[in-house]
C-alpha cells in the first residue's frame, strides 16, 4: 500500500486512487499520470482491504478499480468505498475481455469503464469526466454493451431519442425502477395507485423493447449513462 503525500498547494487537484494488484500496471498509470497537472495520485492499493483502509484515512475524488483484486471482486468494493467516503467517483478497469463487466458496472452503478491498453489519453479524459460528474464508457467497449434483443434498436442506439418516446410520467416511473423501488413503493412516492403504476410500466417496457423490468432499466441506463457518453472527444 502506498500513501503520497500532498502539500497545500495540491489540494484543487483531483485526488486519484489506483487499486490494482499488477504492480507493473499500477506504477505505469502513476507515470503516464505525473504530466497531467488536473490529476494527483494520492494512493495506489494492490487489494481490497489497502483500498478501504486507504480512503478511510485520505480525500479521495476518483478511485481508478481493478474488476478483480485478490480479496474481492471490484464490482463488491464500489458500495463499500462510498460508504466510507460519499461521493467517490469510480471507473472500472480491466485487461481482460470487458464482455459481461458492462452490465455489471451499469448495476453496480459505476462512474465509467476502462480497458487497460486505453491511451494515457483517453484515460485522463474519463477521469476528468467522471469528476464532472458525466459517465464515461471506452468507445472501445460500444460492441460489448448490453442491448436490448428486438427488431429496432435504432432509438437505443440513439439516447435522445429513446428518452422522447416515454413520457413525462414514464421517465419518473422508470427512474424510479433503476432505484430499485417496486411498484407499490413507486406507487406511494408518486401519489397513484399500483394499478397505475403497472399500466406505465407495460408502455415502458413496450417503447424500450423490453421483456424484463431489469431490461428496461438497463436500456434506460445505457441512454443515460452509456451511450451519451462514449467515447466523447
Amino acid at each position: 500500500m502506498i500513501e503520497l503525500v500532498l502539500g497545500a498547494e495540491e489540494l484543487e487537484e483531483i485526488k486519484l486512487l489506483i487499486v490494482d494488484d499488477h504492480t507493473l500496471f499500477a506504477e505505469g498509470t502513476v507515470s503516464l499520470l505525473s504530466g497531467e497537472p488536473r490529476i494527483r495520485t494520492v494512493g495506489v492499493a494492490i487489494n481490497g482491504s489497502e483500498c478501504l483502509n486507504l480512503v478511510s484515512k485520505i480525500k479521495v475524488d476518483v478511485v481508478l478499480l481493478d474488476v478483480e483484486l485478490p480479496d474481492v471482486c471490484g464490482f463488491d468494493l464500489i458500495d463499500r468505498i462510498n460508504g466510507v467516503q460519499l461521493g467517490v467517483k469510480i471507473i472500472m478497469i480491466t485487461g481482460n475481455k470487458p464482455e459481461g463487466y458492462i452490465t455489471k458496472s451499469i448495476i453496480k452503478n459505476a462512474d465509467g469503464f476502462l480497458l487497460k491498453n486505453c491511451t494515457a489519453g483517453e484515460m485522463i479524459r474519463g477521469i476528468l469526466k467522471v469528476y464532472r460528474g458525466e459517465g464515461y464508457f471506452s468507445k472501445s467497449l460500444k460492441a460489448f454493451l448490453p442491448v436490448i434483443k428486438n427488431n429496432n434498436l435504432d432509438s437505443l442506439a440513439n439516447p435522445e431519442i429513446t428518452m422522447e418516446l416515454l413520457t413525462p410520467k414514464e421517465t419518473e416511473i422508470i427512474e424510479l425502477v433503476a432505484r430499485g423501488l417496486h411498484n407499490k413503493e413507486v406507487a406511494s412516492v408518486l401519489n397513484i395507485s399500483v394499478r397505475t403504476v403497472e399500466f406505465h410500466m407495460s408502455s415502458i417496457l413496450a417503447k424500450l423493447g423490453a421483456s424484463k423490468r431489469f431490461e428496461a432499466v438497463l436500456a434506460w441506463a445505457n441512454c443515460k449513462k452509456i451511450l451519451a457518453s462514449i467515447g466523447e472527444e
